[in-house]
Order: C-alpha cells, then structure tokens, then sequence
C-alpha cells in the first residue's frame, strides 16, 4: 500500500511539473519581440502555401520545411479526401500558412493619437465602422505607418482577411492535425496575420516524453514547491483579477472617450448622408418614376442634379404623364421642359419632363 501511494504522488508531482515548465517556456517564448523571433531558430517552420488565389477556392497547396532561412519544397497536396495525409509533419515546427499579396486587404485608418496606448481594443471596436466586417469575421494584424504630433493623429495600417477565405482550408488542415499559427504575406516573415492563441504547432506527444525524465530527477526537489503550487496560482489568480478588473474599467471609461474623441472629429459619414439628401438619392427616385409612370411609358434619359430631375423617354401618350407624376409625394411640380415629337412610325411620343425632388 506504501508503494502504490508513492507512485500515485509521484505521478501527481510529475505531472504538475511537465504543466509548470510548458507553461514556463511558454512564457518565456511569448516574451520575446516578434522582430527577434524572425532571426533566432524558431524561424523555422513548415510552410503551407495555397496554390492559385484564394478568390478561385482551394484545391491544392504547396508544402515546404524552412531551415536557417532556406525553404526546401516537399511537394504539391490536394486538400480533399485523403490528399494531406502524404504531408510530412517535423517534429516541433510550427505550421505557418504563406498567402500572396492579391488575398489580402489592406486599409489606412487615420486614429486620434491618444489611441495608440490601447490600439488593439479601438481598432476592434471601430472594424465595422472602418470595414464591411466585425472584428470576429476576419483574421486582422496592423502597424503604426505615421504619427503626427502636430495634428495629434495617428496613421495606422490594416492587414485583413475575411476568415470565411479561409474556412475551408484551415478546416481541411485541423482535420489533417495541423494547426497554422499565422499567415505570412508573401516572402515577408515580419508581415503576418495571426491565425491561432494557441501557436498552431503540430500535434505531437515526443515534447511530453522528453519532459518526464527531467520531471522524475527534479521531483524530489521540488516536492515542495509542487505541493504549496496550487495555494500559490490561486492567490496570484485572485490578485491578478481583482487588477484586471480595475484596469477594465478604466480602459472602458477610456474607450468612450475616445469614441466620443473619434465622432467629433470624423463626421464623414454624417457629411456623405446630408449631401445625399440634398443632392437626391438616385434608386429612390428610380423607383418613384417607376411606380407612377404607365406601363407603355419607357425612359431614354434620367438626369439627377441638386435636387431637380430632368427625365426623357417616349410614351403612348405624353400629356398625361404630368398629372402621373402629381400624383406621387416624391417628385413636385412636373412639368413638360421641351415640346412634344409625335413619331408616327411608332405611335409614341418624346418627351422631356423636369421636377423637384422632395426629401
């Protein structure tokens, strides 16, 4: 019984340890800059490239292992059936996805300059208003391009993609037990859209087994420190969430001031609203012509300009076009602007109609 007991917390110690030092190199591998990351060895990955654009669906990708720099091709495989089972897997690399310039957009955003402290939580809270996606829609990365203290603002760039681009792919890839942790843009390594928290390594358990045998020497050591751990991590937890907790509230008091920052001083989508409303807006009136005017009545010309519509077809009969167009609350005081041609070959006539928009 002394025996099975031993084991039994031997196991326990072992594992707690083998979690505290992954966690522990983890740490120590998301501490350093992503800009020395590109020279020291874990540059090294297996790459997975799309082959033809994105727009055309993928069919296909091209695979390489990059070493010290240099990228040896492994060979074409098709994404469908069984077709990335043949994709070697080395132990320990990151899969990285290599996309071309063509599959991602890009966008310069003009920001006030106190934004840069949480740059990351006011671009995802302007996405939508900046694009046509939420922030959940697309893989996204950016970089500061300008900052004019003169003026107090901020030029940022915006690398994104549409995450329904990649849903096939990354899904035929995670199946295959490949997890890319981001997507490079062309041969630049330094320009990049992250994919996955998690790193995106290959799944593989020889980390696990090279772990254990240092676990088993230092467990004796560290017995102690394993045993008091857990005390530990939770009084450090409930530190550091009762700081996270101050610390959001202050940044969302922040995040509304800036947003009321950013509306004061980018009206540009209320100036394009009021000079549609006083220029006039083309589909509304379109469909206002199209309800009011006769079936045998059919335009050659429609001209908007400062709320005035001049419109030019031919008709059965022209003359009773003007009271059509009374009648309706969109256009207001129609009237003939040139005679009326009778064209006999036809039996039509042209005519030429001004009138006033309403709001």
């Amino acid at each position: 019984m002394r025996a099975t007991g031993t084991g039994a917390a031997l196991g326990i110690s072992q594992h707690m340890l083998r979690d505290f030092l992954t966690w522990w190199i983890g740490q120590l591998a998301d501490s350093i800059p992503e800009g020395w990351r590109r020279f020291s060895p874990s540059g090294d990955a297996l790459v997975i490239a799309p082959v033809g654009p994105l727009a055309n669906g993928v069919e296909t990708v091209a695979a390489g292992l990059r070493r010290n720099g240099k990228e040896t091709p492994l060979g074409r495989f098709g994404i469908s059936g069984s077709g990335l089972a043949g994709l070697p897997r080395p132990n320990g690399k990151p899969a990285v996805l290599q996309l071309g310039e063509a599959d991602v957009l890009r966008k310069t955003v003009t920001l006030p300059l106190a934004a840069e402290r949480h740059l990351d939580q006011v671009l995802a809270f302007e996405m939508e208003r900046e694009t046509p996606f939420r922030a959940d829609e697309i893989f996204w990365n950016h970089s500061v391009a300008e900052r004019d203290r003169q003026r107090g603002q901020l030029s940022v760039r915006l690398l994104l993609i549409p995450r329904e681009n990649l849903s096939a792919l990354l899904g035929a890839l995670s199946h295959a037990g490949i997890l890319p942790k981001r997507a490079e843009i062309g041969r630049d390594q330094g320009c990049y859209l992250p994919l996955d928290a998690d790193g995106g390594r290959l799944h593989d358990s020889s980390g696990a087994r090279f772990l254990r045998w240092p676990a088993v020497a230092l467990c004796g050591g560290l017995a102690a420190a394993a045993i008091a751990m857990p005390f530990v991590t939770q009084s450090l937890a409930l530190a550091q969430l009762d700081q996270k907790i101050a610390v959001g509230r202050e940044a969302a008091a922040e995040a509304e001031n800036l947003r009321r920052e950013i509306e004061h001083l980018s009206g540009t989508a209320d100036l394009i609203e009021s000079e549609r409303d006083k220029a006039g807006r083309p589909l509304a009136t379109l469909a206002a012509l199209t309800s009011l005017l006769p079936d045998d009545t059919f335009l050659t010309e429609l001209q908007l300009q400062q709320q005035k519509v001049i419109v030019s077809g031919r008709s059965a009969s022209a003359s009773r076009l003007i009271g059509a167009l009374a009648t309706g609350n969109h256009l207001r005081n129609p009237a003939f602007a040139a005679p009326v041609t009778r064209i006999e070959a036809t039996r039509s006539e042209v005519f030429t109609i001004t009138a006033e928009v309403g709001p």
